[in-house]
Formats: structure tokens, sequence, C-alpha cells
């Protein structure tokens, strides 16, 4: 028996397992999405609900992203600083994570009345729009500086290789919440997920939602139906 290849089929379908779980887990969000009821939360009712609202972002103090310099209510940032590797195939470039950092103010979407965004609730999963995705190369970028390498002759030869990301939202924006809400004090706050429940923020319409998380779990059935496929035919052949 060939036993690299008996445990390399083992894992491919450990692999489609968790590719089918995955393909599962959206089936479930984009039911939840499907069976969520349209929140008007105008109306003076207690209690919490699952529900999908649809507003505009205000905020009474907004922040100020980092990269981008644009006022935000959430911003989440990263900066990764690349390497070049040799090995057998050629070189490679490794990226490596130097700062991270994200915040939030809070805020609240202007619909069918309104929903808060604070810390009274929790903030659900935040799926912001890109808005700062550069590569940076140029040694006099103040974003760079602080993780650039020491001043010798080698630092000055080599060129940097860093990739700053930026996600946000803005107020003005419109945005899509699906999700628990709950009358806080006469305010309807909007809660994090509890559970199995998807709750999520995001800058993309329900539309837009659904169609890729049908598309998501489509993608991650088939894979899965491969890996099991090539793990139960390399298992057969490490017997041959």
């Amino acid at each position: 028996m060939n036993v690299a290849q008996f445990i390399s089929g083992l894992l491919l379908i450990v692999l489609s397992a968790g590719l089918q779980f995955a393909s599962r887990s959206r089936k479930s969000h984009a039911g939840q999405l499907s069976q969520a009821q349209t929140l008007n939360l105008q109306q003076a009712v207690q209690g919490r609900f699952y529900g999908k609202f649809q507003g505009s972002i205000i905020a009474d103090q907004p922040l100020t992203a980092p990269y981008s310099a644009r006022p935000a209510v959430a911003w989440s940032a990263h900066l990764e600083r690349g390497t070049e590797q040799q090995d057998q195939d050629g070189s490679t470039t490794k990226w490596e994570t130097v700062w991270s950092q994200s915040a939030g103010t809070p805020f609240r979407l202007k619909g069918a009345g309104e929903l808060w965004f604070d810390e009274r609730g929790g903030m659900p999963q935040l799926d912001a729009p890109s808005t700062f995705d550069q590569h940076i190369h140029d040694t006099t970028n103040p974003i760079i500086i602080p993780y650039l390498p020491s001043r010798g002759f080698l630092g000055r030869l080599s060129k940097p290789n860093f990739h700053a990301v930026e996600t946000s939202f803005a107020p003005g924006g419109q945005a899509f919440f699906v999700g628990p809400v709950e009358a806080v004090n006469g305010f309807w706050v909007a809660r994090r997920g509890e559970g199995k429940e998807y709750s999520v923020l995001t800058w993309k319409s329900e539309q837009q939602v659904r169609s890729h998380m049908s598309r998501a779990g489509t993608i991650w059935w088939i894979l899965s139906l491969i890996a099991f496929a090539a793990g139960v035919l390399a298992i057969i052949i490490s017997f041959n």
C-alpha cells in the first residue's frame, strides 16, 4: 500500500466534508434571508425580531478612515509587507501583516424608521465596501515609512513591496441589514446573531447578497464532490 497516497485520499475526503459544511451554511443563511420579514421600525412594538432593513447611514460624530481620509462610521484597514522567497519553482512573494486595526462609532440606518448600531446590541458582521486598495513601492510614502528596513546600503537598494487595504461605511451611503433587532429604551437596536442566526450589515443590496450566497453555495458543493471523488480514487490507487 502506498501510505502517502492513502493519507492524501483521507485528507481530500476531510476537505470534502468541510466544503460540504460551508455549502450547507450558505444555503442556511440564504433560507434565513428569504424568510426574514421586512422591518417597519416606525411601529412602537416591543420585543426581539429577526428581519431585514434597508436605509441610509447617519452618524452624529463620524470618524476619519486612515488611508482614504474619508468620513466613516466604521472602518477596517491593514498593511501587508511582501518579501521575495526563492524555491525550486522560482521566486514567490510571502505576505506578512505588519499593521491591522478597525474602529467604529455609533450610527443608525434611516429608512422605515431608524435602526441603531452601537455597543447596546453588539456589532453584527460588517461587510463594508473597499475604499482603498493600493500596492506601494515608493519609499517616501508615509504609509509604509514606519515599516521600511533600516537605512543601510542594502535597505536603500531593496525595493519596498507593500499592500494597503481599507474598507469602510460612509455617512450618507446606503446599507442593507439582516439579523435580529430589539427595542431598547424606545430605540430599535441591531443585535449580533445568536447561535446560527445570520446577521450582517452590508453595502450590497438584498438581491446581490442572495445571488452571492447561491453562487458560493453551489461552487462549494461542486468542489466538495470533486474532492470526495479524488479522495476515494487516491485511496483505491494506494492499494494497487
